[in-house]
């Protein structure tokens, strides 16, 4: 080992330690960054399961000999099994260790996308899928509070965009990739698939965070101060600005596809092109949300693409020619999409000691975002048309912008960079 030479006096002296604590942090940082690709995999998975399943609907209500209609209850059924489950799951890796949660629940996960694989029986098919939705609300909060705990306070947004960005690409990448493997192996093996790799990424993220990783002091530990619980009405408050943004932003895009078909008039090559572009700029977003954040505030930077995104919302023109309605869509996700990551690392950094349970909350606030969006969107297409969705939709952008600043967040809660 080469030792360190420093002067003091004029005469140069051996420091042995300084080699072995340059390699010990490069150590550190290698392993810091497997573990945000690890992190950024784990939510690839799982958002690869829940976009996967679309395509696959048809053959599925063939294999059982249902309606499409039914054969999508099991997207239903995953979606509230993971609302229901994510406040307990999240409180449950509050208490116990998130990196203990996250593996438990990727295990079960991949166990239910293998049952899903092999069901007998739709019936049985529908308690896989509610199986595989409560093991996903263990999993994403979990590994994004690790992620949030292990980032470096001045990097906490971007670490957490980068880990995001897995679940965002596979808003891309899910339906095409269910289509190809369902079109080469069959439905099945598409689910046994993710079930496999879903288990080889509970062994990695075992083996990758460091054992007890995200466990919070209790009483019982010596010499720990157990940390003054928030209660649920503060979480709850914080949270709701993400149930206002995935209504929003899914409110506009679950209709999206209809709206270029039937108003649009676009063939079906150049909407599956527009959805590639939206999930483009839905990416590019969420990453540089992350950094954004970490240079200019969390806070800023998460209403800034509220504002943003209602006023992109605004300029969106169905009629408008192809190349300009690709910009416009584009734009629109460029804007909306660095909100969430940036107030993800806002509620980490506000609620340190207890960003499992709250970000679990904020998943159970995105799932029912995303849930009435989808009603209210559907309500307003059969009432008054498509263009009616984006002008509701800019309105309750900006309210959640005006929620935010005077109603969200505790007013005791950090005002550095992070959180501003």
């Amino acid at each position: 080992m080469q030792a360190s030479r420093h002067s003091c006096g004029g005469e140069l002296v051996n420091l042995p330690g300084a080699t072995r604590s340059g390699q010990g942090t490069d150590a550190k940082t290698s392993r810091s960054r497997l573990s945000l690709l690890i992190a950024f995999l784990t939510l690839l998975v799982i958002g690869t399961d829940l976009f996967v399943i679309s395509p696959l609907l048809p053959a599925i209500a063939g294999q059982y000999g249902v309606s499409p209609g039914v054969a999508g209850n099991s997207v239903t059924a995953f979606s509230i099994a993971y609302m229901v489950g994510a406040p307990v799951m999240g409180t449950l890796a509050d208490r116990v260790g998130r990196r203990a949660v996250l593996v438990a629940g990727l295990t079960g996960f991949g166990i239910a996308n293998v049952f899903t694989g092999l069901a007998p029986s739709f019936a049985m098919l529908l308690v896989a899928r509610v199986l595989a939705g409560l093991c996903a609300a263990g999993t994403t909060p979990s590994v994004l509070a690790l992620v949030g705990q292990s980032a470096p306070a001045a990097r906490r947004a971007t670490w957490m965009s980068t880990a995001m960005a897995g679940f965002f690409i596979s808003l891309t990448t899910g339906a095409p990739t269910g289509t190809a493997l369902s079109s080469a192996f069959g439905w099945r093996v598409t689910f046994i698939g993710l079930g496999v790799f879903a288990g080889v990424l509970a062994v990695v993220n075992q083996v990758t965070w460091p054992k007890g990783a995200g466990a919070v002091a209790t009483t019982g530990q010596a010499g720990a101060v157990p940390p003054e619980r928030t209660s649920l009405a503060t979480k709850l408050r914080a949270v709701s600005v993400t149930g206002i943004w995935a209504f929003t932003v899914y409110a506009f895009y679950t209709y999206l596809g209809t709206g270029l078909d039937e108003v649009a008039g676009l063939s079906s090559g150049l909407v599956a092109t527009a959805l590639v572009v939206y999930g483009l700029g839905a990416v590019v977003g969420a990453l540089s949300g992350g950094w954004l954040a970490d240079r200019y505030g969390a806070g800023r930077v998460a209403t800034a693409s509220l504002v943003l995104l209602a006023a992109a919302l605004l300029v969106v023109d169905l009629h408008a020619p192809a190349g300009v309605l690709f910009v416009t869509l584009g734009l629109f996700a460029l804007a909306a999409y660095p909100c969430l990551p940036a107030y993800q690392a806002r509620l980490v950094s506000t609620f340190s000691a207890e960003s499992g349970s709250v970000l679990a909350w904020n998943s159970f606030f995105m799932y029912l975002g995303t849930s009435a969006g989808s009603a209210v969107g559907g309500v307003l297409l059969s009432w008054a048309g498509f263009q009616a969705i984006p002008i509701v939709c800019a309105a309750a952008a900006v309210v959640g912008a005006l929620i935010y600043h005077r109603w969200a967040l505790p007013r005791s809660a950090a005002t550095g960079r992070a959180g501003a």
